[in-house]
């Protein structure tokens, strides 16, 4: 693979909307970054059982664009792992076409050539995915895929709505999911004001948002309803600290198991220690590449600081982790961003004798700096 890229997607995750026993769809701009040749492109897929793409492969004019359409072949179960799905990804490999005629197979022409290559993750999303989420009180995932569909539940049909909040009211961590949906634009207010929902009382509910309030109380509040309330606890500061230190000390150790039961439960991604380390500082400074993905995929900040300036970043490239750097970059960390000292990812894979990183950086895009680190910074 060559250094620059060819080519640049609208996306580097596809998104589709599952439906069960239907082909599902997306679009992918395909965009030439070449102004001089036309350049040839093929795409690859690791689940070619799973996936068409058309066209498959092309010749795209210089600077311009081409829809590619991924389509999700009929399926008869539920995606295992959603909304990311990690077994299954793309390869758009790309090439300059010199003069003369055009080959005649382009797949052919590119296997015997060097590429440069841009890769495609795949997310499922949807209603029917969203709704299973809420069935099984998975928190995490429902935060997921409304990060990803930003509207998936402010434009529900108002039936469609009132179902997911009986869903939600009815599932373990009832009070985080019910919170959690309104904050994404569920109207519980007005859906409790159009008639009976037939919502479950659940008297002996435990489970409070980080406000300390339950499901009942948060549907419930100030409408008349005749509803046995728990009492409403407030979620106090040590809890709170409590629940983001597990999170952080789950991430700084690489624990799969208990960080996924945290961030499934509804554990926040956003609590940060007295120095502003983030769980996800805290994974990366490990080089503990499958955390750092799990926090991302459950909406950790990838440019989130540290207090002296530091991203996720600075630190992977500071463990000299290369697969967790690229992890990060893949999700869109930035290769040239500076600390408060002026300390970009670049400058410390030099400083540090990373040649091997320092080479992933240029070819990702981090721009050479004289700046020196003059403060004191995460290496000293």
């Amino acid at each position: 693979m060559l250094e620059d890229n060819l080519v640049d997607v609208s996306a580097h995750e596809v998104v589709i909307d599952f439906a069960l026993r239907h082909k599902c769809r997306a679009t992918v701009l395909l965009t030439s970054l070449s102004a001089a040749a036309p350049v040839a492109f093929k795409v690859q897929t690791s689940s070619p059982h799973k996936f068409l793409v058309n066209p498959p492969s092309g010749i795209i004019p210089p600077s311009s664009s081409l829809a590619l359409q991924i389509v999700l072949k009929p399926q008869s179960h539920l995606p295992s792992s959603f909304p990311r799905s990690p077994a299954d990804r793309f390869l758009v490999r790309a090439a300059e076409l010199g003069p003369g005629p055009a080959p005649d197979s382009v797949g052919s022409w590119l296997s015997s050539r060097p590429t440069r290559d841009v890769k495609l993750k795949v997310a499922f999303g949807g209603r029917l995915l969203l709704r299973h989420a809420v069935d099984r009180g998975d928190v995490g995932a429902v935060r997921s895929l409304i990060k990803r569909q930003k509207g998936i539940v402010a434009e529900l049909p108002l039936e469609d709505a009132a179902s997911l909040l009986r869903a939600a009211v009815a599932s373990e961590n009832s009070a985080r999911m019910v919170s959690l949906l309104a904050e994404a634009g569920l109207q519980v207010d007005s859906l409790v004001e159009s008639g009976p929902l037939d919502l479950p009382s659940q008297s002996g509910e435990t489970t409070k948002d980080d406000r300390g309030r339950s499901a009942t109380r948060l549907v419930h509040h100030d409408k008349g309803q005749q509803v046995e309330l728990p009492d409403c606890r407030i979620c106090t500061e040590q809890e709170v600290q409590r629940q983001g230190e597990a999170v952080l000390m789950a991430a700084r150790h690489g624990d799969m198991a208990g960080l996924s039961s945290l961030l499934r439960g509804g554990a926040a991604t956003d609590y940060c220690d007295q120095y502003g380390l983030a769980p996800l500082h805290a994974a990366a400074i490990k080089g503990h590449k499958e955390a750092v993905v799990l926090l991302l995929d459950f909406g950790s900040d990838v440019e989130c600081r540290d207090n002296e300036g530091h991203t996720p970043l600075h630190l992977a490239v500071e463990c000299g982790s290369i697969e967790t750097a690229e992890a990060l970059i893949d999700e869109g960390a930035n290769v040239n961003a500076a600390s408060e000292s002026g300390a970009t990812p670049l400058y410390m894979a030099r400083i540090l004798g990373y040649q091997e990183i320092e080479e992933m950086l240029l070819r990702r895009g981090a721009v050479s700096s004289e700046i020196v680190c003059t403060a004191s910074s995460s290496m000293e």
